[in-house]
């Protein structure tokens, strides 16, 4: 029998969270491409959490939303790029929940209005374009400012911070991995590592959390998409520790504890070089799978790397978590191809 030794959610006093994502999704092998890249490579199926709730965000925000909607809000603030998965799910998710949303996008408005930022507009959330200076600098004042005009006009503001990744929203990724535990436990599959896309650190913290707190002995990296390993480990890290301060968690970790690969950057968040539209491509044509340059690209761009390398042995678990709608906004670079 499969035994579950995680905590109950009553034991620590974890909000309900609420019902947005299609779980579980699927997991399955890629056998054609495991073929060609000499490797044991199965994929955990997030970007089929919904249709425009799709992605790894979902996870998150059922735990976040739960938590606003307790705390009798009405207007959700949060933030992320242009492109921003995060925010797509975000005005979607309060659209269906009759919430309203304001969205702080790093950048200037684009010329053209396609992608995820295309449904934030269907979704009628309320959009705020900062210059990249300011968001890196000020992003907290940005967020007291819409909160300040919020509570003005009689409302009661809710802030999530970029990726939905705190203590609140990464436990959606606790739950997500008992959820792949007990789908590898029924197949009788024994991955050695997850691997994941990472930028704002939530869904790693999360997984790191459910294999420690279910006594899972397996590995769990991040392909890094935006801050070198130091960076990356750190806010990791400091989402795992506030997880465990906020429910009183009888676990610890270290910085030793977390795995990342910064070699896949190139030039920076939401900046893909050839290599990455190649992979791209090729997990399209072989395998049927939709990837995006800004997150999962990069990081199957490094498991074919390490695979060439020799350096992933054993049963590799990739974590696909979304980015479809994004994929658009980069589609001159694939119309080169034709």
């Amino acid at each position: 029998m499969f035994d579950s030794q995680v905590i109950h959610l009553r034991r620590i006093n974890l909000i309900k969270p609420l019902n947005l994502a299609h779980t579980p999704t699927p997991l399955h092998r890629l056998g054609r491409i495991s073929e060609r890249w000499k490797g044991g490579i199965w994929i955990k199926r997030d970007d089929m959490t919904g249709s425009g709730l799709s992605g790894n965000k979902v996870r998150k925000l059922e735990y976040l939303l739960a938590e606003a909607i307790a705390e009798k809000a009405d207007t959700v603030i949060t933030c992320g790029g242009v492109q921003s998965n995060h925010c797509r799910a975000t005005a979607l998710a309060c659209a269906r929940l009759g919430l309203r949303c304001k969205l702080l996008l790093r950048g200037s408005p684009p010329a053209d209005i396609e992608g995820n930022l295309l449904l934030d507009h269907l979704a009628g959330a309320e959009l705020h374009f900062v210059p990249e200076d300011k968001y890196y600098q000020d992003l907290p004042g940005e967020f007291n400012r819409l909160a300040a005009e919020v509570k003005t006009n009689g409302g009661n503001p809710y802030l999530i911070p970029e990726g939905g990744s705190n203590a609140v929203g990464a436990w959606g990724y606790v739950e997500a991995l008992r959820e792949v535990r007990k789908q590898c436990y029924d197949m009788r599959l024994k991955p050695v590592r997850i691997v994941c896309a990472t930028g704002s650190a939530g869904t790693h913290a999360g997984l790191l959390v459910g294999t420690l707190l279910e006594g899972w002995d397996i590995e769990v990296v991040s392909i890094s998409v935006c801050y070198n390993k130091d960076e990356t480990s750190a806010r990791v890290l400091e989402v795992v520790d506030s997880m465990i301060d906020r429910y009183s968690l009888s676990i610890r970790a270290a910085k030793s504890d977390i795995q990342v690969l910064d070699d896949f950057i190139g030039e920076g968040y939401a900046k893909a070089g050839r290599a990455v539209f190649d992979v791209i491509s090729e997990m399209a044509a072989t395998e049927g799978i939709i990837l995006d340059p800004v997150y999962t690209g990069k990081a199957v761009l490094g498991i074919k790397s390490e695979l060439a390398k020799g350096r992933m042995d054993g049963v590799t678990l990739f974590w696909h978590t979304g980015g479809i709608y994004g994929l658009f906004a980069f589609r001159d670079e694939f119309c080169k191809e034709v």
